[in-house]
């Protein structure tokens, strides 16, 4: 009798679980079947207005993306289309572009607003923050914001379907394709090794009327050469995350003494040479609070007030200092002195690490120490290119195109494939 009881409650305890589970079931389809009614009602009612051409970037309008909507209105298509900006909730958007609230803590009329958006897009182009597709008639095209260099698994993994990705050449296309995005099930068709739109900018000429942010407020100082120094993030100012194990005291790499940059700015001095310090937004600053002569740390809030793109900066150096970071990518089509800090690769290998074999495909001076940054230093102020052979093997090999033409490629593609 015990033993029929508990037989008795187990098979009740089965039927509660199947019931339970019977009911989820038919909640998940009731859920899908007003969500498809919804996304069929938006896409009826997108038949009768415009549709939209919806775009992505951080910082917001830069970049590729910037570049395609620019082309696109040259064009004439904002006549057939609406151009819409998909930005944080916090930015105040600017007259004359049209933007929809689509990140940060959007309230429940923007969210609504959003997934309409994104019903009735024809075409989705982001670079950053990905917008995931909601209609399968929508076409995506993700731009990339960066080279292919260091490991960034969870964030590529993440991208979601797609229609196409830009690349800078068909041997980096191969790589991303079955490596750097191989758990996210993209093939190898989708990725267009067409160049990056933003790197057409390296070929505007420089405008000379605008002002540089080692010319505001310098008493009109004049200097031989200009160095950027350009470090990748390795350590978050709010401790939210560490891609290197290595500490440096004052945030940069191959200076670990205060004395060491009061001797290296002797060294610019004499040389007539200025180190334009870029650090990363995200980066934990400990440099040395010292207004050197000839170091000048350039805080992106000037950048923004002086209206100086990340691009127009770089163009403006004469050679470049970086390390693991994209920024190579777009220096390398500028055909100009590269040299990259290594004294914390080990460690960095260990951490965040890299998709590529690193000393394979970037090609510059490597600088373990101070002496050696002190040689580049010279060699730059004499004119010296020491790697310039070896660079250019790197340039032709990640780039397949070195021209201003990577945004015509990619809106003809677009104006054919989608069509629009």
């Amino acid at each position: 009798m015990i033993v029929v009881m508990k037989i008795c409650k187990i098979s009740i305890f089965e039927e509660k679980d199947l019931c339970a589970a019977m009911i989820t079931e038919l909640k998940k389809r009731f859920v899908r079947k007003i969500k498809l009614g919804v996304l069929a009602f938006f896409e009826f009612l997108g038949a009768f207005s415009k549709q939209i051409i919806l775009f992505e970037s951080y910082p917001d309008f830069d970049g590729s993306p910037w570049m395609i909507y620019q082309e696109l209105k040259n064009r004439g298509y904002e006549k057939k289309y609406r151009l819409v900006w998909a930005v944080d909730k916090s930015l105040v958007p600017p007259k004359k572009i049209e933007c929809i609230p689509f990140f940060g803590n959007i309230s429940l009329y923007d969210r609504f607003r959003r997934f309409r958006y994104k019903v009735i897009t024809k075409l989705i182009i982001d670079s950053n923050r990905y917008i995931e597709k909601t209609s399968l008639k929508t076409f995506r095209l993700h731009t990339r914001h960066g080279g292919t260099l260091k490991r960034v698994d969870q964030y590529s993994h993440a991208i979601g379907k797609i229609d196409y990705i830009l690349s800078l050449s068909s041997e980096m296309a191969c790589l991303e394709s079955s490596v750097v995005y191989k758990g996210a099930g993209l093939d190898r068709e989708q990725f267009l090794p067409l160049g990056y739109p933003n790197n057409d900018r390296l070929f505007i000429p420089l405008d000379q009327s605008v002002i540089r942010p080692w010319e505001y407020d310098c008493n009109n100082v004049r200097y031989k050469k200009i160095i950027g120094w350009m470090p990748t993030f390795r350590r978050h100012k709010f401790g939210h995350r560490v891609d290197c194990s290595k500490k440096f005291p004052f945030g940069v790499p191959l200076l670990y003494q205060r004395e060491a940059f009061e001797k290296l700015n002797d060294f610019l001095k004499e040389k007539g040479v200025l180190l334009a310090l870029k650090i990363h937004h995200a980066q934990l600053d400990d440099f040395p609070k010292v207004n050197f002569s000839n170091i000048k740390i350039i805080p992106q809030d000037l950048l923004s007030k002086l209206n100086v793109s990340m691009m127009d900066l770089i163009k403006s150096f004469d050679a470049l200092i970086t390390d693991y970071s994209s920024i190579y990518h777009e220096y390398l089509l500028l055909n100009r002195p590269i040299a990259l800090t290594i004294d914390d690769f080990e460690e960095y290998s260990a951490g965040t690490g890299f998709s590529i074999d690193y000393f394979e495909w970037i090609k510059g001076v490597y600088l373990n120490d101070v002496s050696d940054l002190t040689r580049f230093v010279d060699e730059v102020s004499e004119n010296i290119d020491s790697a310039k052979n070896e660079r250019n093997l790197a340039l032709h090999r990640i780039h397949a195109f070195v021209d201003n033409q990577s945004t015509k490629r990619v809106v003809d593609f677009l104006a054919e494939k989608i069509p629009l």
